[in-house]
């Protein structure tokens, strides 16, 4: 087989994969949508006071070990994030008394507080149910975005179509088209391997042509 009509073949194949590369890769570039699918909701706010339980007081509440301890203010009052190695939990930094698991209305107050200062609160709408499970508090907004509530930490993530739609472009984009780690990979070095293929052939008529 000649070197042209090895390079036409191996380019044919490539042929879907880098059209797939270029269009996730023109998106990647102009980001439409981004801010809203990755929007970052935060239930800590400035400190509003210093009279606070100490420290000793909240370490002797955990005897199982404390790894770290956090303090920052919130909508529901000043709290103590406490990383022990059973878990986290959260201490009222006013009274000393623990507050995790937090109740829905803490876990409501909190989200509301955090989409007030995001500048995608539009897009979510209202919230339209609410979910109470063992480990977080669920909202899930008129809009379609779902926004989770740590019951244990207060930390708060969210998600939504649109965030789901660009987690599918990354697969698509990184090879990632079976859901199989290993295949996935052994995807990812084929098409390397056929790039390499292709700029062979590609090199070789260059050079004979050059010459």
């Amino acid at each position: 087989m000649s070197w042209a009509r090895l390079h036409r073949y191996l380019a044919l194949v490539l042929v879907v994969p880098l059209v797939v590369w270029s269009v996730t890769g023109l998106l990647f570039h102009l980001k439409p949508g981004w801010s809203r699918a990755y929007d970052m909701l935060d239930a800590e706010r400035p400190l509003e006071t210093t009279q606070v339980t100490s420290l000793a007081n909240v370490v002797a509440m955990f005897p199982e070990g404390v790894q770290r301890i956090e303090l920052f203010g919130t909508a529901i009052g000043p709290l103590y994030r406490v990383s022990t190695d059973k878990g986290g939990a959260l201490v009222d930094a006013t009274t000393g008394t623990k507050r995790s698991p937090l109740t829905e209305a803490d876990a409501r107050t909190l989200t509301t507080d955090a989409l007030s200062r995001s500048r995608e609160k539009t897009a979510y709408g209202e919230i339209a149910k609410t979910d109470v499970r063992d480990d977080v508090v669920r909202f899930t907004f008129s809009k379609g975005p779902i926004v989770e509530v740590s019951r244990e930490d207060a930390r708060i993530s969210q998600h939504g179509s649109d965030t789901e739609r660009i987690d599918w472009l990354y697969r698509i984009h990184y090879l990632q088209w079976t859901g199989k780690k290993t295949l996935d990979r052994v995807l990812a070095v084929v098409g390397l391997a056929l790039i390499w293929l292709v700029m062979i052939p590609g090199l070789v008529l260059a050079w004979r042509r050059w010459r």
